[in-house]
């Protein structure tokens, strides 16, 4: 699989100058070029995107399309190999503490029509990063491989802020599909094109962190084909794959 680019969203403490970025770097984008498709080959091919047949063999509206999971765990067995962290969770307790202590939460979310501060627990567990990685005992560096729909993208950028803005991590690093590639991957899956206009957003995100780096890879296949000799990429269990599934079997595929 292709590496089109990397780019660095925000960058506080010149990270981006550092020896330990470079090396982060490096590690996860070895492995986005280790991954091929189908399993066995030298290169990432993938199956292009084909009209859905009814039972008497006409096209329908929907399409056949590759799954995107089965590219994640790929992605995490290869940087499993290399030896990162799966799963590794965020818990946002630390900035509520904050926030309690120096009183800015009454500032920031007021009762209508009150106006009286909000004082009710928040929840502060956002779920798991894809995968984390511990740089020299010094910075703590972690992975989303996106896999769902554009929504998908927001919450997992809104997710390495809050770590960047906690220091938590000092590196975050969303993965996204290419404008070439996500048409062939599960209807409306997080892409490149559609996250793009939101960077400003993130970048001002960097105010309220003291050292880190928040970047977006895209990737991209190493070759399109309707070669019917390769097969689609299969759908997970959940998401949008599922949904897939269910419109296949109404259209009687």
């Amino acid at each position: 699989m292709k590496v089109i680019r990397t780019l660095v969203v925000l960058d506080r403490g010149k990270i981006i100058d550092s020896a330990e970025w470079e090396k982060i770097h490096l590690a996860y984008t070895d492995a986005i070029r280790a991954m091929v498709h189908p399993p066995g080959s030298k290169q990432f091919t993938i199956r292009k995107k084909s009209r859905k047949l009814n039972k008497l063999g006409k096209p329908t509206s929907q399409w056949n399309r590759n799954g995107v999971s089965p590219i994640k765990e790929q992605f995490l067995d290869e940087m499993l190999k290399r030896r990162w962290k799966l799963e590794d969770p965020l818990d946002i307790s630390a900035l509520m503490e904050n926030y309690r202590a120096s009183k800015e939460v009454e500032e920031l979310f007021l009762e209508y029509p009150s106006k009286k501060g909000h004082t009710e627990p928040l929840h502060n567990l956002v779920g798991d990063f894809d995968c984390s990685f511990k740089i020299a005992d010094r910075w703590r560096a972690v992975i989303e491989w996106e896999t769902g729909n554009i929504s998908s993208s927001h919450r997992s950028m809104n997710k390495l802020c809050l770590a960047l803005m906690t220091s938590q991590i000092e590196i975050g690093v969303l993965i996204v599909p290419s404008r070439a590639l996500y048409p062939h991957l599960t209807d409306r899956i997080g892409n490149w094109m559609e996250l793009s206009p939101y960077l400003h957003f993130w970048k001002r995100a960097g105010e309220f962190v003291k050292n880190g780096l928040l970047a977006v890879t895209v990737v991209e296949h190493d070759e399109l084909t309707d070669d019917p000799s390769v097969p689609y990429i299969g759908q997970g269990k959940d998401g949008r794959s599922a949904e897939g599934k269910t419109k296949s079997k109404q259209v009687g595929v």
